[in-house]
Formats: C-alpha cells, structure tokens, sequence
C-alpha cells in the first residue's frame, strides 16, 4: 500500500455524528484559502432538500490535524454544506416554513435542555428531521504532516474553476507578503474579518455574508462595494471585491511604476505563472513594509466614507448623479486620485463641501477603456485628470496627530474580532458611574488596567483592547442616552455613546480629560515600565462624531503583575492566577 494511501481514508458519518463533531469543536476552518460563507438562505435550503430527497452530494475533504494536543479536522471541501447542516439542526433558517425538531437527536435534544439552543416553531414532522439525521454523509479524511500538502490539495481539486472563482484560486493557500495584505485589507473592507486564519466553524457565521432573512452575520446588502453600487453581489461572491485591491495594493507598492490590470497581471503578481512579477511586488512590500501599505489604504478608504456621508450619496450617485451599477475601475481612479494627493503630495482635506461639489458628476471626466486588460496609460491620464479637479480642496498636510485620527475602519475591524476572539477585548460605557452624579469610577478605572495585565498575560505578542465609550447592551446605551440626553451610534450590536460628555464634567473639555486620563495610569499598582507601555498607547479616536478611548496592551517576554498578583482573562471575565496555576502561566512565555 503507498504511503498516499495510508494516510487517505474514505469513511461516512451520519448528520448526528457530524452535529457531534460540530458542538465538541471538532471542524476548523482555514481562512488563507477557505471561501466566504456566502451561501444565500436559498441555497442552503436546496441542499437540505437533497437530503431529504436521498439525494447523493458532493464528498466533504477534511484534513486531519493537530490543534491543542487535540485531533480536529481543518475543512478543504465542503464548508459551505457542513454550515448549511448545522445552521439548519439549530433553527437558523427554516425548510417549507418548518424547522427542524430539535428533539429528533440526543445532542440537539440536550442542548435545548440546557437553553443553550430554542426550538423554533412551527415544526418539522419528526420523520423527515429522522431522515436528516440519520443521512450519511460521505467524507474523505487526509492525514497531512504540513500545511504545504493542504494548499496544494485545495488548489487541485479547484483547479478547474468549477467552484472557485479566479481570484480564489489564486489567493488559495498563498501566503507571501502581497496575498496576505490583500486577503487582510479586502476582509476589513467586506468587515468579515478575524483576528486569526483559524476559526472554528462554530465561529465562522458571526462573520459570514448573509442575505435579510438571516438574523445573524453580515448583511450583503450593508457592505460598502453592494451598498455603493461598486460591486454586484454576484461579483463579491466572485471576490471581485479583492482583485479591486489587489489592483490597488499593487499599484501603491510599486508606485511610481505604473502596472497595468488584468487577469493576467494578478495571476504573475501570485505566483501561478512564471513571470518576475512575483518576486518584483515582494521585494517592493518588503522595502515599503506591508503594515504601512495597509494604514494608507485604510487612511484613503475612510476619507472616501466621509465623503460619501457627508455628501449622503452612493459612490454611483456622488461620481454619475445616478444609480449605475459595477463601476470598479472608477472606484480605483477615485481612491488613487485620493492615495496621490494625500501620500505621495502629503495633502489634506481642507474644504470638504468644495470636494464634494466637484466630485459630483466627475464619472463624465473618466474614460475607462472596455475589456479585460487597462493600461497604465490609461490609468494614469485618468488620476492626473480627477487630481487636477479636486486638488485645489486639499492642502499640504502641517503635521499629523495620531491621537485624534479618525479611525473608522481599524475600530469597526476591532469590533468585529471581538465577536470571536473575546479574551482580548473589553467594553466599557464610560469613565463615570451611572447614578445621576456622574463622579468618576475608580474602581471601574482601576479594572481596566487589572484587565489590561490580564489580557498580556494571554502570550507573547497577543494584543488586548479595552474600548472606553461603548456600550455591549442597548439597554446600558439607553441609561447613558437619558442621563446625558445624547444619541449612540449602533454598529452591529455595539452602542458607541462616547465619552465627550464625561470630558466635559470631569475636566471641562476633551483634551484636558485626555491628559490627565494618562496621568491616572501612573498610579496604578504596576511596574513603570507596563505603566509607559499602557500610557503611550491610549488613543483617543473619533467615530463619527463620537470621542472613544482605547487602550492597548501588547504580552512581553514575561508575565505582568498588577498589585502584587497575576491575573488572566477567561472568555469575559478575569479571574487570579494562584499559585499552584504559575508553572502553566510562565510557561506560556517561554
């Protein structure tokens, strides 16, 4: 027998023994070359149909690894149609109006007992949800000794374009520099994003793209290349969204070279056919540094989100004066035209009224060239004309003041990852007590910092947030609202009330509070040196109007202390490490 053999094994388990795996954390989910769960209510519903039709479906490839000293399985095929099963079992979509019968299965049956699942009604007769149940799923399970073997795998059994899109294919597995600042740019953009490639399937529908009928994941409709008109929403399920920035990217890379776009150029760009191109875009990443790419894209990205709402347009509305839909190559002059004048000429906004005054109907002045290859002719003459408009509403930028950047983006990126990764991100309303005197909460204060030491006690280079000016329930957000007669901002079930109207009662404005708010964390029970790591890194950021504070902490090369004692977070809460529980702490810093 070969050795391919011995580590291939076909076997089939049926849906309860799937649910199974499911609840006890069993199924991964790789995000380097893992698609989008995109599959519409529609879609899911069908598959279950097959189901109960007896239907054959597609085998799932499941590679077996190790995770924790635990056996799990990572998905390569089938993510979509393991999500439609267990969403289904749990009452997240319904078949003929009917759900299923969470009674059917002693998991399901046990997880309703605890509460931790609730049936929804009306039911599905008890035969048909046997049926699902006991359906046996094929699957094939590959043993695999590294992550190489799995991305060739993936790429192999897509390699023909039936299920992936290009650009799928091409991001499939790769991780070089450029791949991996396009996947993590265009997940901010989409707001599907986590803080790490490996999630558990359990966790993957709080980031899924999700249609209205869905209570839970991101609405289609909501994300800014749909809700702009940039985009169809067919083509975000294509990932046209990341080959618009994997344009971008490229061309502030390489920059003054001009590339030009086209399926060809992204393909030699990742690696998938010989050209020097590869190689070319890496070292540039490298000698400008990924992460300052990413901040000055996300920097452009957000000023475009202020024009749009102030101008209280879409993208096709604001450029055309009317809704015309998929315009990706005039979303890319517009964002270039912007990246020009405020990296490469180190400009700002000075007169926004003015800017979106010339902006509005500027499509009529872009000349995109039809078919599948742009030159960089073309892209050039086309952001040389667009600056020439507007620039006279930038000016040269004094000086930058990374206390009061806006932010947008990165916070909306934090809130998200929060859903999932929730050791390392803490919410607090406010700096006063909610009792009608508003006095400032020592001990509320005072937790903050307990918890910041907490959460650098995950690991080394972990790195742990504490937003201040949020609110997790509406109902907190309402107490705040009444007492202080102000309006939060909702953003995906996170209220941001701010802290402007504490500032003010505290301090008499918001730069004096800022002050003397670092001034407060030199009296806490830590080591100076963790006192300056906290104190340098408070931001005060602005979203939407709204003054949040946020502190951060990133682990060292040894555990923190806070009054003598060491602490860690566990989901939520942060509980004293004893003791007899120090051996396992330090040595999570060797």
């Amino acid at each position: 027998m070969s050795s391919v053999q011995k580590e291939l094994s076909i076997r089939s388990e049926t849906i309860q023994r799937i649910y199974n795996f499911y609840i006890n954390n069993l199924f991964y989910v790789n995000r380097r070359y893992q698609r989008k769960l995109v599959w519409a209510i529609e879609e899911k519903r069908t598959f279950i149909d097959s189901i109960l039709r007896g239907f054959p479906v597609p085998i799932i490839l499941l590679a077996e690894v190790e995770r924790e000293k635990n056996a799990v399985f990572e998905i390569i095929d089938g993510m979509q149609r393991l999500n439609a099963i267990t969403s289904f079992i749990e009452g997240e979509f319904d078949y003929e109006d009917k759900f299923f019968d969470l009674a059917t299965m002693v998991e399901s049956k046990s997880r309703l007992d605890q509460e931790r699942l609730f049936q929804q009604t009306p039911i599905l007769d008890r035969k048909s949800c046997e049926v699902i149940a006991s359906y046996v799923l094929p699957l094939s399970v590959y043993s695999f000794d590294d992550e190489e073997k799995i991305d060739e795998v993936f790429r192999r059994i897509n390699s023909n374009g039936k299920y992936l899109s290009r650009q799928e294919l091409r991001a499939s597995g790769a991780t070089a520099y450029y791949p991996d600042l396009v996947r993590k740019i265009s997940s901010e953009i989409r707001t599907d994003t986590s803080a790490s490639d490996i999630l558990l399937l359990n966790d993957m529908k709080t980031i899924s793209i999700t249609n209205k009928q869905l209570e839970y994941g991101i609405k289609v409709d909501s994300i800014f290349w749909i809700e702009n008109n940039i985009l169809t929403k067919e083509m975000v399920r294509e990932s046209k969204d990341e080959e618009i920035v994997a344009d971008i990217v490229a061309y502030m890379a390489l920059y003054p070279e001009v590339p030009r776009s086209s399926s060809d150029v992204l393909d030699e760009f990742y690696g998938l056919k010989e050209s020097s191109k590869q190689e070319e875009i890496e070292r540039s990443l490298q000698k400008v540094n990924s992460d300052t790419i990413r901040k000055r894209f996300v920097k452009v990205y957000d000023q475009i989100r202020k024009v749009l709402q102030e101008s209280e347009c879409k993208f096709s509305e604001l450029i055309f004066e009317q809704n015309i839909q998929s315009l990706p190559r005039y979303f890319q002059v517009i964002f270039l035209s912007f990246y020009e004048l405020m990296f490469v000429e180190n400009m700002e906004v000075i007169n926004s009224p003015e800017l979106i005054s010339k902006l509005r109907n500027i499509g009529q002045y872009i000349k995109i060239t039809r078919g599948g290859n742009w030159s960089a002719t073309s892209k050039t003459t086309n952001i040389s004309a667009v600056k020439g408009i507007i620039r006279n509403t930038f000016k040269v930028r004094e000086k930058i003041d990374p206390a009061t950047d806006s932010w947008l983006t990165e916070f909306e990126t934090l809130l998200t990852q929060s859903k999932i990764e929730q050791t390392l991100y803490d919410f607090k309303q406010g700096f006063t007590k909610l009792d009608g005197r508003g006095d400032f909460d020592r001990d509320s204060f005072d937790k903050i910092i307990k918890t910041l030491t907490a959460m650098a006690n995950h690991s080394p280079k972990a790195m742990g947030y504490v937003c201040v000016g949020v609110a997790d329930t509406e109902a907190t957000a309402k107490r705040v609202e009444n007492l202080y007669r102000i309006q939060s901002r909702e953003y995906r079930n996170f209220w941001i009330t701010g802290i402007e109207h504490e500032s003010v009662r505290l301090q008499g404005n918001l730069d004096n509070f800022f002050r003397w708010l670092i001034q407060q964390v030199q009296s806490q029970p830590i080591e100076q040196s963790v006192k300056d790591r906290i104190g340098k890194n408070i931001r005060l950021i602005n979203y939407y109007q709204k003054a949040v504070v946020i502190f951060s902490i990133q682990g060292g090369s040894t555990p923190v202390i806070y009054d003598n004692r060491y602490y860690q977070r566990i989901g939520a809460n942060v509980e004293e490490v004893t003791p007899p529980g120090y051996p396992e702490l330090f040595r999570n810093f060797l």
